[in-house]
């Protein structure tokens, strides 16, 4: 695909230098076939290399008759001979031709361009490509070197716009992401990114050669020490070169190094454990984030999404016991609250797959140290309500409304200023509602235009809360719960539905002080503290689960770790009054409400499904469009047009399915009408990549006269991974087809 952006060609252009950089830059040109190369060097081996290994067409003298014909010319040697080259050619360069270089420090060449010239050239734009090896001279020339990677343009005021536009150009041709920078920002960046290292890697390995017990240090050494020292191989000529040329900023550097090494040896010294956990830590966290950057460039950000579909064969019963991962939503608030909690928690059952994972990086990128001691199993260790660290860059939630939601009031709590950003799923969605509510804690926050992502909290002045919530939303009521967290005083929240039980018994658990009276939430200033915590069954496998059972006659299924409560898991209640047979439970000494559910078979009532209803079960609704093709008579459901788009969206994706298995579906007035009790069949219904809709349909397939097959599952197996096991144990015919 790179190629196809390559569309000019650009002249006659002379490298000066045919070391591994500037070969690699001249044959990545050559190969393109959009330059004609010409070569110069000191060294005519050199010369006579590039052109016998086609890395350049022509060998060049630094010349008037050749200078004057160049186009682009670029400066590939060790920076401090730089100053040198320029004089030796300056008199001979048109006004036109782009000057530029690859060296690793930016100041001193342009300094040293200033001094040739006597001022700072139109044409003379510098640049540095991030990209590079430990090995030396035109063999070594790679023409892919800088493909997917970065490369720094450091215009100065002076840069003519045109031939700075050519040299983006330049770099985008070999493959490069280019980004503007200035040059003492430039030198900064590199002084802690690369010079630093180098430096290290070289003392490092110097200091061990020169100690008593050096030829036992290098024999035994493993891949560790390879790894860290293996760019002390690289040219220490040049790199001689660099560190004279970026003395200030790699000074600057290297002091704030040495005062954390100091730290550390002070921790050492007092056995100081945690303060050690808590460096090595960050330091985990930090250079993953940038493993995941550097991934993403490599990759270019996508990722090859295969198809999954899902065939299940009509049966007569479901029966069995079983024990479901825990709920996808408890997760994200358990480990929030584990992480802001004082001490060490363990959390058994938790669902670590899809999103959750999202708010973990979060966690762990704010130096909350989070361990993964077993399956589905972590232990947390908290950092206080105001304990959690900078991130070294914005928060990214991805595509992930749950920890958008719940992280927002986390971060306003803290002390730095924080951005939060999303991938673009997201980055178009208003989310004024939870601004409101960040609002109301007393931060400043900068959005993009209509209340979308990217988002910046500036500051705080931290007030108590006393809001009423006026949209239906769960994510919204738990955002606004945790944002008490951080009230310096009594706080409430009036909730627009009454489904927050589960969120109070959460932070109830974790020792904060509150209480719900109907639909009004109420806290006082406290401190969590760490608690050990099993999380109950997700809900929506559970209510996937409990619908195989109450459609398939004969069936008789448990589930061991449900979750219960009058208000939790809308589907339940509701199952009850349309004539469910479902009985539980409640275990008495879980810190939650769960415990044991049992379903079997039972001949469902229809119903008519009033807006309210339908807003409270809007998560649930694919299966209860499901529950009623099976009733007998006519279902009604209302209100389906006042729910946001993407419910909406999901129920006429659902429809389509029904109507596609035969079932007679009308939608008017806002109403849908599905006629129930009559057979249903057809073999393929497609999900369209969400995750409640293929539950549903794997439901509506249960009970199709024939085999049907679920496409577009990819999403539904990230979600609910023990899908496959799960179904073997109930006895069920499902075939994954990846």
């Amino acid at each position: 695909m790179q190629d196809e952006k390559v569309s000019e060609h650009f002249g006659n252009v002379l490298i000066i230098g045919l070391g591994m950089i500037g070969g690699s830059f001249a044959k990545a040109l050559k190969n393109k076939g959009v330059a004609t190369m010409f070569g110069a060097d000191r060294r005519d081996a050199e010369l006579t290399l590039g052109i016998s290994t086609g890395v350049i067409d022509y060998a060049a003298q630094l010349d008037q008759e050749t200078i004057a014909q160049m186009d682009v010319i670029v400066l590939a040697t060790p920076v401090r001979a730089m100053a040198s080259v320029l004089k030796e050619i300056h008199a001979f360069i048109r006004p036109d031709t782009l000057i530029t270089d690859v060296g690793s420090t930016k100041g001193s060449v342009v300094e040293a361009a200033k001094k040739v010239f006597g001022y700072a050239p139109a044409n003379f734009i510098p640049g540095h490509p991030i990209a590079g090896a430990e090995k030396s001279g035109v063999l070594a020339a790679n023409p892919h070197l800088f493909e997917r990677h970065m490369a720094i343009v450091t215009p100065l005021p002076e840069s003519d716009p045109v031939l700075l536009d050519r040299l983006y150009k330049l770099w985008e041709a070999v493959g490069s992401d280019v980004v503007g920078m200035d040059v003492e920002h430039h030198d900064h960046v590199l002084a802690s990114s690369s010079h630093l290292p180098h430096l290290l890697a070289y003392t490092l390995v110097d200091t061990l050669a020169n100690s008593e017990k050096s030829q036992d240090v290098f024999k035994f050494a493993a891949g560790g020490f390879r790894d860290f020292t293996r760019i002390a191989s690289s040219d220490p000529v040049m790199w001689r070169d660099v560190f004279l040329a970026n003395k200030e900023a790699t000074l600057a550097t290297l002091d704030l190094f040495t005062d954390r090494l100091s730290f550390m040896r002070q921790v050492i010294v007092e056995g100081d454990g945690a303060s050690m956990f808590g460096v090595f830590s960050r330091a985990k966290s930090a250079r993953d984030h940038f493993l995941r950057l550097l991934e993403q460039r490599t990759l270019g950000g996508q990722s090859e999404v295969k198809p999954v579909s899902i065939s299940l064969s009509s049966v007569n019963a479901v029966k069995g016991a079983v024990s479901l991962t825990g709920d996808k939503s408890l997760s994200h608030r358990v480990v929030i609250l584990a992480a802001l909690s004082c001490g060490v928690s363990t959390i058994d059952n938790l669902d670590l797959t899809g999103n959750v994972k999202v708010t973990v990086q979060a966690l762990r990128d704010m130096g909350v140290v989070i361990d993964d001691i077993g399956l589905n199993q972590v232990r947390v260790h908290g950092v206080g309500l105001k304990g959690l660290k900078a991130p070294i860059a914005p928060i990214n939630v991805h595509s992930s409304l749950t920890s958008l939601y719940l992280l927002l009031p986390v971060l306003a709590g803290q002390e730095f200023e924080v951005s939060v950003t999303a991938d673009e799923v997201l980055l178009n969605r208003p989310i004024s509602s939870l601004l409101a509510i960040l609002s109301s804690m007393g931060a400043t926050v900068e959005t993009a235009a209509a209340d979308c992502l990217p988002v910046t909290i500036k500051s705080r002045v931290p007030k108590a809360l006393d809001i009423a919530l006026a949209q239906f939303s769960r994510r919204l009521s738990s955002s606004a719960m945790l944002a008490c967290l951080f009230s310096p005083g009594e706080s409430q929240v009036i909730l627009a539905n009454d489904d927050g039980e589960i969120d109070v018994e959460i932070l109830k658990a974790f020792g904060f002080n509150v209480k719900l009276e109907g639909k009004r939430f109420k806290s006082a200033p406290s401190t969590l503290h760490s608690t050990d915590l099993m999380l109950p069954a997700d809900v929506n496998k559970t209510a996937l689960l409990l619908a195989f059972a109450c459609l398939c006659p004969g069936s008789d299924l448990s589930i061991e770790n449900a979750l219960t409560g009058e208000n939790i898991g809308s589907l339940l209640p509701f199952l009850g009054k349309q004539g469910a047979d479902i009985r539980y439970e409640k275990d008495a000494n879980g810190k939650l409400p769960q415990g044991r559910v049992r379903a079997r078979f039972s001949q469902l009532k229809n119903f008519e499904l009033l807006p309210e209803n339908t807003t409270r079960l809007r998560e649930s609704l694919p299966i209860v469009c499901v529950l009623a093709a099976f009733t007998k008579g006519t279902s009604k459901i209302y209100g389906v047009r006042s729910l946001a788009y993407y419910y909406e969206d999901r129920i006429m994706t659902m429809l389509d399915g029904l109507r596609h298995m035969g079932v007679k579906v009308t939608f008017e007035n806002d109403v849908v009408y599905i006629e129930g009790g009559h057979p249903v069949s057809g073999n393929n219904l497609d999900s369209a990549g969400d995750y409640h809709i293929a539950l549903a349909m794997l439901a509506l397939g249960i009970r199709s006269r024939e085999p049907c097959v679920v496409h577009d599952c990819q999403k539904l197996l990230e979600e609910f991974t023990e899908l496959e096991s799960v179904m073997v144990a109930l006895g069920l015919q499902c075939d994954v087809a990846r």
